[in-house]
């Protein structure tokens, strides 16, 4: 449950020891407006965009600084906010255009780094919905998009590819012009509340008893269940792998049948293959190689386990060991080849974006990611000249609290979905509030501002090393007190 914990509550020392294990990189914030959006004109205007994602927290996490420490990533605004005011100002369309409703459920940034290679990831989902003038919705559009963008520094790429799935979903809704063909209609209860549309959505390979034999040569034709040459001889073998680290999982290997002398059997390899199926099982091609998918439990994805995911730290340790010989340079490389293991993989299918599962993270009734953790939040006033007013502290509906100079306060939250509702007012003066979703990879830091001259207090974000200096001080200085 969400709780306000007073100051009173907290053992001041032992917190604080215990923040200063928290990563302390900064945060990676952005907006798009600067970004270029190239699409045609359309009959279709979105005037309002519904966060419906079920980690509102943040987008994403990326590598930052010279160690590529990770941080997490986000909007400088809440999302709703940030993509109405992109496509107001970036969204070419046709006079008469009738307005839209967008439902994003994924919006997400990923930066997948490799031994030779870093690429900055961002996928989208989402659907287009046209509002009726029963107040119910009609169901325009669902899309899955997705994009990858390599280089040495890949961070730097995460706008343009947030625009860039952005405009290749508004480019297919400008496709789109009456007569519609008929789609699915949802209540305002239902269009608001995310049910229905891409929420519900289902492709034929999942409703087929057994899948249909042949080569995936694309991952249209997997979602089909329409794969080509479906008579090409060939079989799948499954070699189980030896050793502790890959127990229980195998190596699987597809063989072209050889008809004769001139067509000898034959290993057949990836290739610009997308995937295959003996009519029974269903393989992928990732990274050269072929993995058995699964239909996961929550129905909107599939999983494979695959080839162990990149360990930067490990691989250091590799680097390290070989410079170093000797006892030392094999106890890393022993520490380093223990974490090499095979790991398990998402495919998500309204996008068809392959995610480690690591970085998938649980998911809520919707099948959307999510992951059963808390926030931290501290709040704190530092010495002031409006030192004599108290300020009155209240957080969502919690009863209220007092926050004094040279005082902090904390929370908890655990809901990524909803906003936290912070307040606070200075005797009988106005109130100042602010409504975000926090950090769960790291705590927030808010200092209370009391003007001197009256007026609202406010409350002002500041990075983690600021915030944990200032509650660190204002520890010394009650502890001076005494």
């Amino acid at each position: 449950m969400n709780r306000l914990l007073p100051f009173s509550a907290l053992l001041g020392g032992l917190l604080l020891a215990a923040l200063a294990g928290y990563s302390q990189s900064q945060p990676y914030r952005f907006t798009l407006q600067a970004e270029k959006l190239d699409a045609p004109a359309s009959p279709w205007q979105v005037t309002r965009v519904l966060d419906l994602r079920a980690d509102r927290s943040q987008l994403g996490k990326v590598r930052r600084g010279l160690g590529n420490e990770t941080a997490s990533a986000d909007f400088i605004h809440p999302l709703a906010a940030e993509l109405t005011q992109f496509l107001r100002a970036r969204q070419p369309v046709q006079a008469g255009a009738r307005p839209v409703l967008v439902r994003v459920f994924t919006l997400a940034l990923a930066e997948d780094l490799r031994a030779n290679s870093e690429h900055a990831e961002a996928e989208l989902v989402a659907d287009f919905l046209l509002p009726q003038p029963d107040s119910t919705f009609q169901v325009l559009l669902r899309v899955g998009e997705t994009t990858r963008r390599g280089g040495l520094d890949v961070t730097k790429f995460h706008p343009a590819n947030v625009a860039l799935v952005l405009q290749q979903g508004l480019r297919k809704l400008a496709a789109l012009s009456a007569p519609l063909p008929p789609t699915e209609t949802l209540s305002r209860a239902d269009a608001l509340a995310g049910r229905g549309g891409v929420a519900t959505q289902r492709f034929a390979i999942q409703g087929a008893a057994e899948p249909a034999r042949g080569f995936y040569r694309s991952y249209q034709e997997f979602l089909s269940n329409a794969p080509s040459e479906p008579d090409y001889p060939f079989a799948i073998t499954h070699v189980a792998h030896t050793g502790k680290r890959w127990a229980g999982t195998d190596e699987i290997q597809v063989n072209y049948l050889g008809t004769d002398d001139a067509h000898p059997t034959r290993p057949l390899y990836t290739g610009n293959l997308w995937g295959l199926s003996d009519g029974k099982e269903v393989l992928i091609a990732y990274r050269n190689r072929f993995y058995k998918l699964l239909p996961a439990a929550d129905g909107r994805s599939y999983t494979f386990t695959g080839p162990p995911v990149f360990d930067e730290k490990a691989a250091t340790n590799v680097a390290v060991a070989g410079v170093m010989g000797g006892a030392l340079g094999a106890a890393l490389a022993g520490a380093a080849n223990g974490t090499n293991v095979m790991a398990p993989y998402e495919l998500h299918l309204v996008s068809g974006r392959v995610v480690a599962a690591q970085d998938a993270g649980q998911t809520d009734a919707d099948g959307f990611a999510t992951a059963p953790d808390t926030a931290k939040i501290y709040v704190y006033r530092r010495p002031d000249a409006a030192k004599d007013h108290v300020v009155t502290f209240s957080a969502s509906g919690r009863p209220a609290a007092t926050l004094q100079a040279r005082q902090w306060t904390a929370l908890t939250w655990q809901d990524r979905r909803q906003e936290l509702k912070l307040c606070v007012q200075a005797g009988q003066g106005p109130e100042s509030c602010k409504a975000f979703v926090p950090d769960f990879s790291q705590p927030t830091y808010l200092e209370c501002v009391v003007p001197a001259g009256g007026g609202a207090p406010t409350l002002r974000q500041v990075p983690a090393k600021e915030g944990l200096f200032e509650l660190r001080r204002i520890q010394r200085l009650a502890k001076a007190d005494k």
